[in-house]
Protein backbone atom coordinates (compact mmCIF):
# COMPACT_ATOMS: atom_id res chain seq x y z
CA UNK A 1 0.00 0.00 0.00
CA UNK A 2 1.94 2.95 -1.18
CA UNK A 3 0.47 6.38 0.68
CA UNK A 4 0.68 10.37 -0.21
CA UNK A 5 -1.48 12.80 1.23
CA UNK A 6 -3.90 10.87 1.55
CA UNK A 7 -4.84 10.95 5.24
CA UNK A 8 -8.61 11.75 4.33
CA UNK A 9 -9.08 8.20 2.74
CA UNK A 10 -6.35 5.81 4.18
CA UNK A 11 -8.21 4.22 7.35
CA UNK A 12 -10.92 2.81 4.51
CA UNK A 13 -8.03 1.24 2.83
CA UNK A 14 -6.24 -0.28 5.97
CA UNK A 15 -9.67 -1.52 7.49
CA UNK A 16 -10.18 -3.30 3.96
CA UNK A 17 -7.07 -5.19 4.86
CA UNK A 18 -7.10 -6.02 8.45
CA UNK A 19 -10.61 -6.94 8.08
CA UNK A 20 -9.61 -9.65 5.80
CA UNK A 21 -10.88 -13.57 6.93
CA UNK A 22 -8.19 -16.10 6.12
CA UNK A 23 -6.18 -18.94 7.22
CA UNK A 24 -2.68 -17.66 6.71
CA UNK A 25 -0.49 -14.91 7.70
CA UNK A 26 -1.35 -10.85 6.37
CA UNK A 27 1.19 -8.88 6.32
CA UNK A 28 0.30 -4.99 5.21
CA UNK A 29 3.10 -2.96 3.92
CA UNK A 30 2.11 0.91 4.31
CA UNK A 31 5.17 2.66 2.38
CA UNK A 32 4.27 6.60 2.96
CA UNK A 33 6.14 9.08 0.58
CA UNK A 34 6.94 11.38 2.99
CA UNK A 35 3.46 13.13 3.24
CA UNK A 36 2.45 16.75 4.89
CA UNK A 37 -0.93 15.48 5.84
CA UNK A 38 -2.10 13.63 8.66
CA UNK A 39 -1.35 10.17 6.96
CA UNK A 40 1.14 9.59 9.11
CA UNK A 41 -0.93 9.69 12.71
CA UNK A 42 -3.46 7.81 10.89
CA UNK A 43 -1.08 4.99 9.99
CA UNK A 44 0.43 4.92 13.56
CA UNK A 45 -3.13 5.34 15.45
CA UNK A 46 -3.97 1.80 13.70
CA UNK A 47 -0.63 0.35 14.52
CA UNK A 48 -1.18 0.98 18.49
CA UNK A 49 -5.07 0.86 18.43
CA UNK A 50 -6.44 -2.13 16.48
CA UNK A 51 -6.07 -5.54 17.65
CA UNK A 52 -4.46 -6.68 14.13
CA UNK A 53 -2.39 -3.74 13.99
CA UNK A 54 0.67 -5.70 14.24
CA UNK A 55 0.00 -7.15 10.77
CA UNK A 56 1.20 -3.56 9.51
CA UNK A 57 4.80 -2.99 8.45
CA UNK A 58 4.85 0.84 8.17
CA UNK A 59 7.47 3.18 6.65
CA UNK A 60 7.84 6.85 6.18
CA UNK A 61 10.51 7.43 3.62
CA UNK A 62 13.43 9.58 3.81
CA UNK A 63 12.86 11.66 1.25
CA UNK A 64 10.18 11.57 -1.21
CA UNK A 65 10.70 9.09 -4.14
CA UNK A 66 7.75 9.35 -6.45
CA UNK A 67 4.98 7.24 -6.86
CA UNK A 68 6.90 4.60 -9.01
CA UNK A 69 10.55 4.51 -6.29
CA UNK A 70 7.43 4.46 -3.44
CA UNK A 71 5.73 1.32 -5.31
CA UNK A 72 9.04 -0.20 -6.15
CA UNK A 73 9.76 -0.40 -2.81
CA UNK A 74 6.83 -1.69 -1.69
CA UNK A 75 6.83 -4.53 -3.73
CA UNK A 76 10.26 -5.00 -3.00
CA UNK A 77 9.55 -5.02 0.80
CA UNK A 78 6.81 -7.46 0.54
CA UNK A 79 7.90 -11.87 2.02
CA UNK A 80 4.91 -12.99 1.33
CA UNK A 81 4.36 -15.64 -1.73
CA UNK A 82 1.32 -13.38 -2.51
CA UNK A 83 1.30 -9.96 -3.25
CA UNK A 84 -2.37 -7.95 -3.35
CA UNK A 85 -2.12 -4.27 -4.36
CA UNK A 86 -4.47 -1.54 -2.96
CA UNK A 87 -3.31 2.41 -2.94
CA UNK A 88 -3.79 4.41 0.25
CA UNK A 89 -7.21 5.87 -1.45
CA UNK A 90 -8.43 3.31 -2.57
CA UNK A 91 -10.59 0.09 -0.22
CA UNK A 92 -11.18 -3.69 -0.58
CA UNK A 93 -14.91 -4.59 0.60
CA UNK A 94 -14.96 -7.83 0.77
CA UNK A 95 -13.62 -9.55 3.51
CA UNK A 96 -12.91 -13.17 2.20
CA UNK A 97 -11.48 -11.24 -1.26
CA UNK A 98 -7.74 -12.47 -0.67
CA UNK A 99 -8.51 -16.25 0.96
CA UNK A 100 -10.66 -16.96 -2.36
CA UNK A 101 -7.64 -15.53 -4.78
CA UNK A 102 -5.05 -17.22 -2.62
CA UNK A 103 -7.26 -20.51 -2.60
CA UNK A 104 -7.91 -20.17 -7.05
CA UNK A 105 -4.15 -19.44 -7.60
CA UNK A 106 -2.72 -22.10 -5.24
CA UNK A 107 -5.21 -24.96 -7.01
CA UNK A 108 -4.65 -23.12 -10.58
CA UNK A 109 -0.82 -22.67 -11.28
CA UNK A 110 -1.47 -21.70 -15.09
CA UNK A 111 -2.64 -18.35 -13.64
CA UNK A 112 -0.50 -16.05 -12.41
CA UNK A 113 -3.25 -13.39 -10.64
CA UNK A 114 -6.24 -12.92 -10.13
CA UNK A 115 -8.20 -9.89 -10.41
CA UNK A 116 -12.04 -8.86 -9.63
CA UNK A 117 -14.59 -5.89 -10.33
CA UNK A 118 -14.71 -2.74 -8.96
CA UNK A 119 -16.86 0.71 -8.52
CA UNK A 120 -15.70 3.98 -8.63
CA UNK A 121 -16.46 6.82 -6.19
CA UNK A 122 -15.74 10.59 -6.07
CA UNK A 123 -14.90 12.94 -3.44
CA UNK A 124 -18.43 12.57 -1.68
CA UNK A 125 -18.58 9.07 -1.17
CA UNK A 126 -20.85 9.12 -4.54
CA UNK A 127 -20.55 5.88 -7.03
CA UNK A 128 -19.92 7.18 -10.21
CA UNK A 129 -20.00 3.78 -11.86
CA UNK A 130 -20.35 0.50 -10.58
CA UNK A 131 -18.28 -1.90 -12.93
CA UNK A 132 -15.60 -2.04 -15.45
CA UNK A 133 -16.65 -3.06 -19.13
CA UNK A 134 -18.70 -6.28 -19.64
CA UNK A 135 -15.59 -7.07 -22.59
CA UNK A 136 -13.24 -6.61 -19.73
CA UNK A 137 -14.53 -9.28 -17.06
CA UNK A 138 -12.67 -12.37 -18.75
CA UNK A 139 -9.33 -14.18 -18.50
CA UNK A 140 -6.32 -11.96 -20.25
CA UNK A 141 -2.80 -13.74 -21.62
CA UNK A 142 0.34 -11.17 -22.35
CA UNK A 143 -0.75 -10.34 -25.85
CA UNK A 144 -4.28 -10.05 -25.34
CA UNK A 145 -3.82 -7.68 -22.11
CA UNK A 146 -1.07 -5.75 -23.61
CA UNK A 147 -2.70 -5.64 -26.86
CA UNK A 148 -6.12 -4.52 -26.07
CA UNK A 149 -5.13 -2.18 -22.68
CA UNK A 150 -8.25 -3.39 -20.44
CA UNK A 151 -9.09 -2.02 -17.28
CA UNK A 152 -7.34 -4.61 -14.51
CA UNK A 153 -8.14 -2.64 -11.20
CA UNK A 154 -4.77 -2.47 -9.38
CA UNK A 155 -6.57 -2.55 -5.79
CA UNK A 156 -8.92 -5.75 -6.84
CA UNK A 157 -5.04 -7.64 -7.68
CA UNK A 158 -3.81 -10.61 -6.36
CA UNK A 159 -0.29 -12.08 -7.88
CA UNK A 160 1.52 -15.10 -6.90
CA UNK A 161 5.19 -13.70 -6.74
CA UNK A 162 7.42 -15.11 -9.52
CA UNK A 163 10.53 -17.17 -8.85
CA UNK A 164 13.44 -14.30 -8.33
CA UNK A 165 11.21 -11.44 -8.32
CA UNK A 166 13.26 -8.35 -9.54
CA UNK A 167 11.19 -6.09 -11.86
CA UNK A 168 13.47 -5.12 -15.20
CA UNK A 169 15.06 -1.43 -14.43
CA UNK A 170 12.92 0.35 -16.74
CA UNK A 171 10.14 -0.01 -14.62
CA UNK A 172 12.03 2.84 -12.32
CA UNK A 173 11.77 5.37 -15.66
CA UNK A 174 7.95 4.60 -15.61
CA UNK A 175 5.97 7.98 -14.49
CA UNK A 176 2.51 7.49 -12.39
CA UNK A 177 1.00 3.90 -14.31
CA UNK A 178 3.44 1.14 -13.26
CA UNK A 179 0.29 -0.94 -12.67
CA UNK A 180 0.82 -1.45 -16.63
CA UNK A 181 4.29 -2.32 -16.64
CA UNK A 182 3.76 -4.70 -13.78
CA UNK A 183 1.01 -6.70 -15.05
CA UNK A 184 3.35 -6.94 -18.55
CA UNK A 185 6.21 -8.00 -16.09
CA UNK A 186 3.62 -10.97 -14.35
CA UNK A 187 2.38 -12.09 -17.09
CA UNK A 188 5.60 -13.77 -18.36
CA UNK A 189 4.86 -16.18 -16.18
CA UNK A 190 1.05 -17.00 -16.83
CA UNK A 191 -2.50 -15.54 -17.26
CA UNK A 192 -4.83 -13.10 -15.27
CA UNK A 193 -7.77 -14.65 -14.04
CA UNK A 194 -11.23 -12.76 -13.48
CA UNK A 195 -13.22 -13.89 -10.59
CA UNK A 196 -16.84 -12.81 -10.91
CA UNK A 197 -17.51 -14.48 -7.30
CA UNK A 198 -15.92 -11.52 -5.01
CA UNK A 199 -17.23 -8.27 -4.26
CA UNK A 200 -15.89 -5.13 -6.07
CA UNK A 201 -12.93 -3.00 -5.05
CA UNK A 202 -13.45 0.99 -4.39
CA UNK A 203 -11.66 2.98 -7.24
CA UNK A 204 -11.48 6.74 -5.75
CA UNK A 205 -11.94 9.30 -8.06
CA UNK A 206 -10.39 12.82 -6.28
CA UNK A 207 -8.63 15.85 -7.53
CA UNK A 208 -5.30 14.72 -5.80
CA UNK A 209 -5.66 11.57 -7.58
CA UNK A 210 -2.19 10.80 -9.68
CA UNK A 211 -4.28 8.86 -12.46
CA UNK A 212 -7.55 10.04 -12.28
CA UNK A 213 -6.61 14.02 -11.82
CA UNK A 214 -5.36 13.38 -15.16
CA UNK A 215 -6.28 14.49 -18.55
CA UNK A 216 -6.85 11.82 -21.54
CA UNK A 217 -4.09 13.74 -23.51
CA UNK A 218 -1.53 13.28 -20.28
CA UNK A 219 -2.94 10.03 -19.94
CA UNK A 220 -1.77 8.53 -23.45
CA UNK A 221 1.10 10.36 -23.14
CA UNK A 222 1.73 8.71 -20.17
CA UNK A 223 0.93 5.59 -21.62
CA UNK A 224 3.30 6.06 -24.07
CA UNK A 225 6.46 6.72 -22.13
CA UNK A 226 5.61 3.11 -20.60
CA UNK A 227 5.05 1.13 -23.48
CA UNK A 228 8.30 2.58 -24.86
CA UNK A 229 9.93 1.45 -21.56
CA UNK A 230 8.20 -2.16 -22.11
CA UNK A 231 9.36 -2.51 -25.57
CA UNK A 232 13.00 -2.11 -24.42
CA UNK A 233 12.13 -4.21 -21.50
CA UNK A 234 10.59 -7.17 -23.40
CA UNK A 235 11.84 -6.46 -27.10
CA UNK A 236 10.40 -7.96 -29.96
CA UNK A 237 6.78 -8.46 -28.75
CA UNK A 238 4.17 -7.53 -31.45
CA UNK A 239 1.75 -6.77 -29.07
CA UNK A 240 3.47 -3.57 -27.89
CA UNK A 241 4.63 -2.64 -30.78
CA UNK A 242 1.18 -2.31 -32.30
CA UNK A 243 -0.05 -0.41 -29.07
CA UNK A 244 2.66 2.19 -29.46
CA UNK A 245 1.11 2.58 -32.63
CA UNK A 246 -2.67 2.91 -31.33
CA UNK A 247 -1.16 5.18 -28.39
CA UNK A 248 0.63 7.14 -31.02
CA UNK A 249 -3.02 7.65 -33.03
CA UNK A 250 -4.78 8.96 -29.98
CA UNK A 251 -2.27 11.18 -29.19
CA UNK A 252 -2.77 12.58 -32.64
CA UNK A 253 -6.45 12.78 -32.13
CA UNK A 254 -5.82 14.47 -28.50
CA UNK A 255 -3.03 17.19 -30.22
CA UNK A 256 -5.25 18.60 -32.46
CA UNK A 257 -8.53 18.74 -30.50
CA UNK A 258 -6.18 20.53 -28.33
CA UNK A 259 -5.09 22.91 -31.05
CA UNK A 260 -1.71 21.50 -30.99
CA UNK A 261 -0.35 20.99 -34.49
CA UNK A 262 2.80 20.15 -34.51
CA UNK A 263 2.99 18.08 -32.04
CA UNK A 264 -0.08 15.72 -33.59
CA UNK A 265 1.91 15.88 -36.89
CA UNK A 266 4.60 14.66 -35.32
CA UNK A 267 2.98 11.49 -33.49
CA UNK A 268 0.96 10.91 -36.75
CA UNK A 269 4.31 10.96 -39.23
CA UNK A 270 6.01 8.97 -36.45
CA UNK A 271 3.73 6.16 -37.03
CA UNK A 272 3.62 6.98 -41.29
CA UNK A 273 7.53 6.22 -41.57
CA UNK A 274 7.01 3.92 -38.30
CA UNK A 275 5.18 1.64 -41.23
CA UNK A 276 8.09 1.04 -42.68
CA UNK A 277 9.80 -0.78 -40.03
CA UNK A 278 6.97 -2.39 -38.72
CA UNK A 279 4.09 -3.36 -41.47
CA UNK A 280 1.96 -5.48 -39.14
CA UNK A 281 1.02 -1.78 -38.30
CA UNK A 282 -1.32 -1.29 -41.47
CA UNK A 283 -4.15 -2.73 -38.86
CA UNK A 284 -3.68 -0.21 -36.59
CA UNK A 285 -3.56 2.26 -39.02
CA UNK A 286 -6.78 1.16 -41.05
CA UNK A 287 -8.70 0.72 -37.54
CA UNK A 288 -8.02 4.34 -36.39
CA UNK A 289 -8.98 5.96 -39.53
CA UNK A 290 -12.27 3.96 -39.57
CA UNK A 291 -12.82 5.12 -36.38
CA UNK A 292 -11.98 8.32 -37.11
CA UNK A 293 -14.64 8.56 -39.95
CA UNK A 294 -17.19 6.88 -37.72
CA UNK A 295 -17.35 9.51 -35.23
CA UNK A 296 -17.24 12.16 -38.06
CA UNK A 297 -20.60 11.14 -39.16
CA UNK A 298 -22.51 10.75 -36.08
Amino acid sequence: MIAYNVGEYIGDAIEGVLNQKADFEIELVISNDTSSDNTEEVVLKYVKEHPRGNWIKYKRQEKNLGSTLNYLWALENCKGAYIALCDGDDFWTDSSKLQKQVDFLEQHPEFIASFHNRHKRDKAGKTISNSIQEKEKRNWDFDGLISTMPEIPSASVVFRKPPNFKLPQEFEKVVVNGDTFLWAYVLQFGDFYFDASIGPSVYRIHPQGLWSSKSSYRKSKLSLNTYRLLDSAFPGKASIRSQIFNIRFHLFYYAIKEKEWAAGLGYYFSNIFGLLAYPRGWKVFLAFHKSILFKGKR
